[in-house]
């Protein structure tokens, strides 16, 4: 068994409250104003932070006492937990409604999920839902109760639940494409670029495709909310995922270039925690959503084989 480090004693809440009043207001005077607090006051705790510190906080410009790099370093991160103190505390009411958080991607959110949200709601009036967006390599911060994620299917544990396909294929905007063939303009038109720049070489090394580099757009983008944007815009074609591209394809605001599609193995799925499984507001949830994707699913499958 190992030696635990000892605990290195933190300042005082007052202490670090001053510090982060410091570094805001630019001064002991502005900071003794901004904390509603004496001047001596504040020059106590800075006493205190000096005496704490191994190395300096503070210096001295004349008759001026202003922050090291070490001293806004420390007081930045204090202003994060504070704030992360004082966005919890004014969503402790939300705690006390026994909501069911929900998390998703922006495109999931924005294509699928909000357009459902009024049907769940006259449905099943008692529970309260609590929305909000995440990123793949981004944990939201406190844990949802219900994450909607995408990854390769076979990443999913034995308690995910697949929800959506995640095949892409490649689409752009009317103007965009004007008259031209679309191999043509799949062969030299301004592609779009996700942030790892892997679609499109796998889209081309799949269709035999000419391989293009990504220098010719010099448009990337982060996120697929992001990529599907630029497309409508008509900056360039983009990989999209399908599942998502129906309202647009259908309204005229995206034509599509190819049905060869890519990433045929990834999937978006539904997690939630495990110590939530129980809950029956949780179940009235997650049943909503799988049954919300076999309807999504048998409207695709109509629409094919019309």
């Amino acid at each position: 068994m190992g030696i635990m480090s000892p605990i290195r004693r933190l300042p005082s809440l007052n202490a670090l409250r001053v510090l982060e009043a410091i570094h805001q207001a630019g001064s002991i005077t502005a900071a003794a104003r901004h904390l509603r607090i004496s001047h001596s006051a504040v020059s106590h705790q800075v006493k205190i932070l000096e005496a704490w510190a191994t190395d300096p906080l503070f210096f001295s410009k004349g008759r001026v006492t202003m922050l090291t790099d070490a001293g806004k370093s420390l007081a930045g991160v204090t202003h994060e937990a504070f704030d992360a103190i004082r966005h919890e505390i004014d969503r402790l009411p939300l705690r006390g409604l026994r909501s069911v958080s929900l998390a998703c991607l922006p495109l999931v959110a924005t294509h699928w999920l909000m357009p459902r949200i009024a049907g769940f709601n006259a449905k099943h009036p008692e529970i309260n839902l609590h929305l909000s967006l995440s990123q793949t390599d981004r944990p939201v911060t406190p844990r949802p109760d219900i994450e909607i994620q995408f990854a390769r299917r076979n990443q999913l544990t034995g308690q995910d639940i697949a929800l959506l396909p995640g095949d892409a294929i490649p689409v752009c905007s009317p103007a965009l494409l004007g008259g031209r063939c679309p191999d043509e303009l799949l062969a030299s038109g301004p592609l779009l670029f996700d942030e790892d720049l892997r679609m499109w070489s796998q889209w081309h090394e799949l269709t035999g495709h000419p391989a293009r580099s990504a220098s010719g757009s010099g448009l990337m983008l982060e996120g697929s909310v992001l990529l599907q944007g630029a497309a409508i815009a008509g900056l360039g074609i983009a990989l999209c995922r399908r599942c998502f591209l129906e309202r647009d394809l259908a309204e005229g605001r995206l034509v599509a270039l190819s049905d060869q599609a890519i990433d045929d193995d990834w999937c978006y799925f539904l997690r939630c925690q495990a110590d939530k499984r129980h809950l029956p507001e949780i179940e009235v949830v997650l049943t909503a959503l799988v049954d919300a994707s076999a309807a999504s699913r048998h409207a695709r499958a109509a629409q094919f084989t019309e």
